[in-house]
């Protein structure tokens, strides 16, 4: 039988993270902060590192099972579940949870995934000032129903294999683009540049009305700036059902306010906004333009801020944009070698989206028992995790 418990009564620890500044390089633990989690792993080789004491390095410490979660800003209430490697710390606008032996703490890290705990989130944290924010006693008297042991174990380890396998393809694609990055420096030719507008046409974004957008899916997906961008393709959020700008499948799209110059691919028809630029090849070789745009951070420092208010670039200053060139003797072989890293990047990153879908599918139906931990192997099985 199922028993109402609160958060607190299910952590043994309760704790605000260190206040201190991330640092690139060292030897000092890792430093999550509210940027590094995700909805299902976090990748620790991105987390930058700081410097910390002996004795915050002890009290912060995180450890496997820990959760955290956001507690300030639009990722109030977004919540991770950690496993560890090496030294590691938490940032002072998280929260960590540690979860007491009589629970199991990927299930209650999945009952903060869960429709209850955002809408006590909501009720919270959205009515007290123009800036989302909780406290961890707010956050610690969230109440829910927690079933035996035994059951929280199951239902948990079901929910684990699929943000398993979407940490695994996760890995999968950001290994073939570091495979396809390092192909792309090593193909460049130091002696030769070339203009983009020499090699692709450029069509700089505009954002329809107001009125035209919805988040129900009606008409053409929306993108105003990097907001969605994901590591190859953009998350679905807003659509128009008056696009005025469009991009084409398999277009960069290139920010062109700050954070000037990073680069997506458009799954789809998109209409593009004014933060973003649609960039097609000219001359067939897509996605060796689209890692070429992605390498060359150089050329977009002048216009991504540097002392003014707001990074940006014009169509006349993208145009003329120089980047450095490929070598033609290997530039078919390069064509052919990215696009077959392409390929297994967007077949692992659309397999994780139906994996995701399946997770949040069965999720509320695992924590309401609607679905028993049998049935949901079956769906398990039926996806293919």
């Amino acid at each position: 039988m199922n028993s109402v418990v609160s958060l607190k009564q299910v952590c043994q620890r309760v704790d605000y993270g260190l206040t201190t500044s991330a640092v690139l390089g060292g030897d000092g633990p890792r430093f999550l902060r509210i940027t590094d989690i995700d909805d299902s792993f976090v990748d620790w080789a991105s987390v930058p590192r700081c410097t910390a004491s002996e004795a915050e390095s002890a009290k912060y410490a995180l450890a496997d099972g820990d959760i955290v979660v956001a507690r300030t800003g639009a990722s109030t209430g977004r919540s991770q579940w950690v496993t560890v490697s090496e030294p590691s710390v938490f940032a002072s606008y998280l929260i960590r949870f540690r979860v007491g032996p009589e629970f199991d703490s990927r299930f209650v890290a999945y009952v903060l995934s869960s429709e209850p705990w955002f809408d006590h989130v909501l009720s919270v944290a959205h009515g007290k000032s123009a800036q989302p924010n909780m406290s961890a006693s707010e956050m610690a008297r969230f109440r829910f129903a927690c079933p035996p042991l035994p059951e929280q174990k199951a239902i948990a380890q079901v929910l684990g294999v699929l943000d398993d396998k979407i940490a695994a393809n996760t890995k999968l694609a950001e290994t073939a683009d570091e495979v396809g990055s390092t192909l792309t420096r090593r193909w460049l030719d130091p002696d030769v540049t070339v203009v983009l507008s020499s090699i692709a046409d450029i069509v700089m974004g505009s954002s329809p009305l107001g009125a035209d957008l919805n988040e129900t899916g009606a008409g053409t997906v929306f993108y105003q700036g990097v907001r969605d961008f994901g590591l190859r393709f953009p998350s679905s959020r807003v659509w128009t059902t008056a696009p005025l700008r469009l991009a084409e499948p398999g277009d960069t799209l290139l920010s062109v306010r700050a954070p000037v110059g990073r680069v997506n691919l458009a799954r789809e028809e998109t209409c593009i906004g004014r933060g973003l630029a649609s960039v097609r090849s000219t001359t067939g070789q897509r996605f060796s333009l689209f890692h070429l745009l992605k390498a060359s951070k150089e050329a977009w420092a002048p216009f991504d801020g540097g002392g003014t208010i707001f990074g940006s670039i014009n169509k006349g200053q993208l145009a003329s944009i120089q980047l450095p060139g490929i070598k033609q003797e290997h530039a078919g072989r390069l064509e052919d070698s990215l696009a077959a890293l392409e390929k297994l990047v967007s077949s692992a990153l659309g397999e994780n989206a139906q994996l995701a879908q399946t997770r949040d599918s069965i999720l509320p139906q695992l924590m309401s028992g609607r679905l028993r931990v049998k049935d949901a192997e079956k769906v398990l099985e039926n996806a293919g995790a």
